[in-house]
Protein backbone atom coordinates (compact mmCIF):
# COMPACT_ATOMS: atom_id res chain seq x y z
CA UNK A 1 0.00 0.00 0.00
CA UNK A 2 1.14 3.51 -1.44
CA UNK A 3 1.69 6.33 1.90
CA UNK A 4 0.14 9.59 0.71
CA UNK A 5 1.71 12.68 2.69
CA UNK A 6 0.88 15.81 1.79
CA UNK A 7 3.33 18.61 0.87
CA UNK A 8 4.46 19.33 5.09
CA UNK A 9 5.63 16.00 5.53
CA UNK A 10 7.03 15.31 2.30
CA UNK A 11 9.02 18.56 2.92
CA UNK A 12 10.20 16.76 6.43
CA UNK A 13 11.46 13.25 4.79
CA UNK A 14 12.96 15.20 1.69
CA UNK A 15 15.15 17.44 3.93
CA UNK A 16 16.13 14.47 6.05
CA UNK A 17 18.25 13.35 3.31
CA UNK A 18 19.89 16.64 2.94
CA UNK A 19 20.30 17.22 6.89
CA UNK A 20 22.16 13.97 7.10
CA UNK A 21 24.77 14.87 4.05
CA UNK A 22 25.08 18.00 5.96
CA UNK A 23 26.10 16.36 9.20
CA UNK A 24 28.56 13.97 7.52
CA UNK A 25 30.74 16.65 5.85
CA UNK A 26 30.93 18.88 8.82
CA UNK A 27 32.02 15.97 10.86
CA UNK A 28 34.44 15.73 8.03
CA UNK A 29 35.98 18.63 7.75
CA UNK A 30 36.04 18.48 11.58
CA UNK A 31 37.97 15.62 11.24
CA UNK A 32 40.25 17.28 8.36
CA UNK A 33 40.39 20.62 10.57
CA UNK A 34 41.86 18.61 13.29
CA UNK A 35 44.01 16.13 11.76
CA UNK A 36 45.78 19.23 9.86
CA UNK A 37 45.84 21.94 12.37
CA UNK A 38 48.93 22.95 14.64
CA UNK A 39 50.27 19.71 16.76
CA UNK A 40 49.18 19.76 20.31
CA UNK A 41 51.32 21.74 22.51
CA UNK A 42 52.10 19.56 25.85
CA UNK A 43 49.90 21.16 28.17
CA UNK A 44 47.06 21.07 24.88
CA UNK A 45 47.67 17.30 24.68
CA UNK A 46 47.16 16.93 29.02
CA UNK A 47 44.18 18.70 28.30
CA UNK A 48 42.57 17.40 25.11
CA UNK A 49 40.67 14.19 26.23
CA UNK A 50 39.00 16.22 28.68
CA UNK A 51 37.79 18.76 25.73
CA UNK A 52 35.49 15.73 24.44
CA UNK A 53 36.28 17.40 20.77
CA UNK A 54 34.94 21.14 20.96
CA UNK A 55 36.60 22.55 17.98
CA UNK A 56 37.07 26.26 20.01
CA UNK A 57 39.52 24.22 22.74
CA UNK A 58 42.30 23.32 20.87
CA UNK A 59 46.07 23.99 23.01
CA UNK A 60 43.47 25.69 25.45
CA UNK A 61 43.78 25.75 28.92
CA UNK A 62 39.89 25.08 28.95
CA UNK A 63 38.09 21.53 29.71
CA UNK A 64 34.55 20.80 28.81
CA UNK A 65 32.07 18.65 30.74
CA UNK A 66 30.03 16.64 28.37
CA UNK A 67 28.73 12.98 28.46
CA UNK A 68 28.93 12.75 24.33
CA UNK A 69 32.06 12.92 21.94
CA UNK A 70 31.64 15.12 18.87
CA UNK A 71 30.29 12.52 16.52
CA UNK A 72 27.70 11.45 19.12
CA UNK A 73 26.82 15.02 19.43
CA UNK A 74 26.47 15.54 15.60
CA UNK A 75 24.07 12.72 15.33
CA UNK A 76 21.93 14.15 18.37
CA UNK A 77 22.29 17.49 16.71
CA UNK A 78 20.69 15.53 13.26
CA UNK A 79 17.74 13.58 15.30
CA UNK A 80 16.29 17.05 17.12
CA UNK A 81 16.39 18.90 13.75
CA UNK A 82 14.41 16.26 11.79
CA UNK A 83 12.46 15.55 15.39
CA UNK A 84 11.54 18.86 15.65
CA UNK A 85 10.66 20.02 11.49
CA UNK A 86 8.44 16.29 11.41
CA UNK A 87 6.44 17.44 14.48
CA UNK A 88 5.81 20.65 12.92
CA UNK A 89 4.84 18.59 9.94
CA UNK A 90 2.60 17.11 11.83
CA UNK A 91 1.12 19.53 13.50
CA UNK A 92 0.42 21.87 10.63
CA UNK A 93 -1.23 19.06 9.10
CA UNK A 94 -3.35 18.88 12.30
CA UNK A 95 -3.98 22.25 11.81
CA UNK A 96 -5.18 21.66 7.87
CA UNK A 97 -7.73 19.27 9.22
CA UNK A 98 -8.99 21.45 11.24
CA UNK A 99 -9.48 24.04 8.28
CA UNK A 100 -11.41 21.31 6.67
CA UNK A 101 -8.73 20.30 4.62
CA UNK A 102 -7.26 23.35 3.61
CA UNK A 103 -3.50 23.48 4.17
CA UNK A 104 -1.38 25.99 5.13
CA UNK A 105 -0.05 27.75 1.84
CA UNK A 106 3.67 28.31 3.95
CA UNK A 107 3.37 25.00 5.37
CA UNK A 108 6.31 23.34 3.74
CA UNK A 109 8.40 26.45 3.97
CA UNK A 110 7.86 26.72 7.91
CA UNK A 111 8.89 23.03 8.24
CA UNK A 112 12.45 23.37 6.04
CA UNK A 113 12.82 26.72 8.30
CA UNK A 114 12.49 24.64 11.49
CA UNK A 115 14.66 21.61 10.03
CA UNK A 116 17.48 24.28 9.07
CA UNK A 117 17.50 26.47 12.18
CA UNK A 118 17.27 23.40 15.02
CA UNK A 119 20.25 21.65 12.41
CA UNK A 120 22.51 25.07 12.13
CA UNK A 121 22.02 25.46 15.92
CA UNK A 122 22.69 21.47 17.01
CA UNK A 123 25.92 21.49 14.48
CA UNK A 124 27.05 24.60 15.98
CA UNK A 125 26.80 23.58 19.34
CA UNK A 126 27.94 20.72 19.59
CA UNK A 127 31.21 21.94 18.15
CA UNK A 128 31.96 24.90 19.94
CA UNK A 129 29.23 25.53 22.42
CA UNK A 130 29.26 22.77 25.71
CA UNK A 131 26.62 22.66 28.16
CA UNK A 132 29.69 23.21 30.73
CA UNK A 133 33.27 24.86 30.17
CA UNK A 134 35.91 25.99 32.47
CA UNK A 135 38.73 28.17 31.17
CA UNK A 136 41.80 29.62 33.22
CA UNK A 137 42.11 32.74 32.16
CA UNK A 138 45.11 35.31 34.05
CA UNK A 139 44.37 33.27 37.34
CA UNK A 140 41.33 32.61 37.37
CA UNK A 141 39.04 29.64 36.82
CA UNK A 142 35.90 31.24 34.95
CA UNK A 143 32.90 28.74 34.67
CA UNK A 144 30.48 28.67 32.21
CA UNK A 145 27.31 27.13 32.44
CA UNK A 146 24.10 26.83 30.05
CA UNK A 147 20.83 25.36 30.01
CA UNK A 148 20.43 22.51 28.77
CA UNK A 149 18.08 21.84 25.41
CA UNK A 150 18.61 18.21 24.43
CA UNK A 151 20.87 16.14 25.96
CA UNK A 152 24.60 17.98 25.16
CA UNK A 153 22.83 20.59 22.81
CA UNK A 154 22.05 23.70 25.03
CA UNK A 155 19.44 26.44 24.91
CA UNK A 156 20.73 29.74 22.80
CA UNK A 157 21.42 33.22 24.78
CA UNK A 158 20.90 31.71 28.22
CA UNK A 159 24.69 31.30 30.52
CA UNK A 160 25.65 31.36 33.62
CA UNK A 161 29.55 32.72 34.29
CA UNK A 162 31.12 31.89 37.85
CA UNK A 163 34.96 33.31 38.54
CA UNK A 164 36.49 31.33 41.28
CA UNK A 165 39.79 33.69 42.02
CA UNK A 166 43.27 31.62 43.08
CA UNK A 167 41.83 32.18 46.89
CA UNK A 168 38.63 30.61 46.66
CA UNK A 169 40.07 27.69 45.84
CA UNK A 170 41.36 24.49 47.58
CA UNK A 171 42.43 21.79 45.75
CA UNK A 172 41.98 20.30 42.09
CA UNK A 173 41.54 16.76 41.76
CA UNK A 174 41.04 13.80 39.83
CA UNK A 175 38.40 11.15 41.28
CA UNK A 176 37.21 7.72 39.85
CA UNK A 177 34.00 5.85 40.03
CA UNK A 178 35.10 2.28 39.23
CA UNK A 179 33.06 0.12 37.27
CA UNK A 180 31.06 -2.47 38.54
CA UNK A 181 28.91 -3.78 35.55
CA UNK A 182 30.76 -3.48 32.16
CA UNK A 183 32.22 -0.03 31.36
CA UNK A 184 30.17 2.01 34.05
CA UNK A 185 32.77 3.36 35.27
CA UNK A 186 34.22 7.51 35.18
CA UNK A 187 36.97 9.70 35.69
CA UNK A 188 35.97 13.36 36.69
CA UNK A 189 38.10 16.63 37.62
CA UNK A 190 36.67 18.36 40.17
CA UNK A 191 37.02 21.94 42.07
CA UNK A 192 37.12 21.72 45.90
CA UNK A 193 36.03 25.66 47.02
CA UNK A 194 37.25 26.79 50.30
CA UNK A 195 33.66 26.95 52.01
CA UNK A 196 31.97 24.93 50.44
CA UNK A 197 31.69 21.18 51.05
CA UNK A 198 30.50 19.50 47.96
CA UNK A 199 33.14 19.81 45.29
CA UNK A 200 31.87 21.11 41.82
CA UNK A 201 32.22 18.75 38.90
CA UNK A 202 34.12 20.61 35.97
CA UNK A 203 35.37 18.03 32.99
CA UNK A 204 34.84 14.09 33.15
CA UNK A 205 35.30 10.67 31.09
CA UNK A 206 31.96 8.71 31.35
CA UNK A 207 31.87 4.94 30.30
CA UNK A 208 35.36 3.51 30.87
CA UNK A 209 36.29 -0.06 31.28
CA UNK A 210 38.19 -1.74 33.47
CA UNK A 211 41.46 -2.21 31.46
CA UNK A 212 41.48 1.44 30.81
CA UNK A 213 40.97 2.81 34.67
CA UNK A 214 44.87 3.33 35.14
CA UNK A 215 45.12 5.25 31.78
CA UNK A 216 41.89 7.28 32.53
CA UNK A 217 43.10 8.11 35.90
CA UNK A 218 46.76 9.01 34.86
CA UNK A 219 45.19 11.33 32.76
CA UNK A 220 42.74 12.96 34.77
CA UNK A 221 45.63 13.39 37.63
CA UNK A 222 47.95 15.07 35.06
CA UNK A 223 44.90 17.39 33.80
CA UNK A 224 44.14 18.43 37.49
CA UNK A 225 47.54 19.13 38.52
CA UNK A 226 48.31 21.19 35.28
CA UNK A 227 45.18 23.46 36.11
CA UNK A 228 46.16 23.86 39.67
CA UNK A 229 49.98 25.17 38.25
CA UNK A 230 48.21 27.39 36.19
CA UNK A 231 46.04 29.14 38.69
CA UNK A 232 49.34 29.76 40.91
Amino acid sequence: MRIRLDDNERGAFNYLIGGVAIVLTIRGLAWVAGAMGPASTEDGAVLQVFQRGYLGMHNQLAVADASMGLTGRIILALVMAVGASFATALLLTFAGHLREGRSFRAGSMVTRMVLLAFLGWGVFTACYVPISESRVINGTLVVYTRNRLLGDIPLPFFIHRERWQREDIGQIVAEETPPTTGCNGSVALLVHLNGKGRPQRIAGIDDTCPEQRMVQLRKASGAAALMERELR
